[in-house]
């Protein structure tokens, strides 16, 4: 990850937890992962998961 290339590990870890969050709830999979959401609600629900951490 690009943030981990910038020496950016910690912030980089939390991303990636958040994406793995997010990417487990299937209401927020979109339609290459076989579902029906935007990728603007992805993109939201990871930056809201950061934002309340």
């Amino acid at each position: 990850m690009l943030l981990e290339h910038l020496g950016e590990k910690e912030a980089a870890a939390r991303l990636m937890k958040a994406i793995e969050e997010i990417t487990a709830d299937k209401n927020l999979h979109t339609g290459d992962l076989g579902g029906k959401a935007k990728t603007v609600d992805v993109t939201a629900a990871v930056v809201s998961r950061l934002k309340n951490r």
